[in-house]
């Protein structure tokens, strides 16, 4: 399965591998997610959608990243990290009721589209923030100031993971590697540095 090949990829430990593999099984035998509740799923679908949306070549939702995101959350990622994920969906919802009155997969392109900008300038934000707190942290000489709350608050935001994981789902995928990018099943000899032709995809990995 292509999120058992994705972990054989990233990750080297069999027991994690199987692991993965159990849970997109699971998915595939029950048509739910493992991890993810069903709204929460549909609300991935969409901002993955949304990130990499149905141009020339099918989108997110189309080579099924949503699924591949609800196995990894499940199998990969600490707890912290996934309830950080769960509160971004939370907040993502609320964010689309507040501006629209619906919820984010009720949403039109146009209006998805600026929740995902706010999405991405929070993100922006609280890694700034983060940044200044580490360098604070670095040049102080005080024990006091080490100590410091938002000097330990280092974490990888909500949309960050989301991005994230829509990018490499995706382009691990059947339809991310054969026709959002240039692929070649069985390589010929290497060639370190090939010049792209105008308006030639990249080559997928």
């Amino acid at each position: 399965m292509r999120v058992a090949a994705l972990a054989g990829a990233t990750i080297t430990l069999p027991a994690l591998a199987d692991t993965l593999e159990a849970s997109a099984t699971r998915r595939a035998l029950t048509g739910k997610p493992v991890f993810l509740t069903p709204d929460q799923d549909a609300t991935v679908a969409e901002l993955a959608e949304t990130i990499i949306p149905t141009t020339k070549t099918p989108g997110a939702k189309a080579a099924k990243v949503n699924e591949i995101i609800d196995v990894i959350l499940k199998d990969c990622y600490k707890p912290d990290d996934q309830q950080r994920f769960v509160e971004g969906l939370a907040q993502t919802n609320k964010w689309s009721q507040d501006a629209y009155g619906k919820a984010f997969v009720q949403l039109d392109p146009t209006q998805r589209i600026e929740i995902v900008k706010k999405l991405e300038a929070e993100d922006k934000e609280l890694k700034a923030k983060m940044k200044s707190a580490k360098d604070v942290a670095k040049v102080s000489n005080s024990q006091a100031d080490l100590q410091m709350p938002d000097a330990k608050k280092v974490y990888t935001p909500f949309y960050s993971i989301l991005k994230d994981l829509t990018l490499t789902g995706y382009f691990t995928s059947e339809i991310g590697a054969t026709q959002a990018l240039e692929y070649v099943a069985v390589p010929g000899r290497y060639d370190g540095c090939v010049p792209l032709k105008p308006g030639q995809k990249a080559w997928a990995i």
